[in-house]
């Protein structure tokens, strides 16, 4: 009996974790079907990988661009959440909605505008020397 218990017990983890996942993909995919900055953001980052790779940075910068651009996506992700749920406990104009909506908003730019003074820091480096290699220099 105790063995047939351990078994569901591990079912029910394999289950909850399954739905987790799929949950969280089902998540990304609304975010990204509602939120047309979320694609722009994603050819940022297509663009920044690409630079990377060419510029070949190195593993500590490889991480804090990986670091940045999660962060960057994950507020973008929770930016979109709360303006969801102000949107639906609020049935008319609310100032007090306009005022959440706008610091969310105001949040969201300072992160995105601080992750290109981190991609500034870590390519322009790189990136003159490379210009400067190419052109002979």
């Amino acid at each position: 009996m105790a063995k047939k218990n351990n078994i569901n017990k591990k079912a029910n983890v394999r289950i909850r974790v399954k739905n987790k996942f799929a949950n969280a993909a089902r998540g990304i995919y609304i975010a990204f079907k509602e939120e047309s900055t979320l694609i722009v953001y994603l050819v940022a980052i297509l663009f920044c990988i690409g630079l990377g790779i060419w510029l070949k940075i190195s593993p500590l910068e490889w991480s804090v661009i990986i670091l940045t651009i999660g962060v960057l996506i994950g507020f973008e992700f929770v930016n979109t959440s709360i303006e969801n749920l102000v949107d639906l406990l609020s049935f008319e104009y609310n100032i007090q909605v306009k005022k959440i909506k706008d610091i969310c908003a105001a949040a969201s730019i300072l992160n995105a505008l601080l992750s290109v003074v981190i991609g500034f820091l870590i390519y322009l480096p790189p990136l003159i020397q490379k210009i400067t290699e190419l052109a002979g220099g």
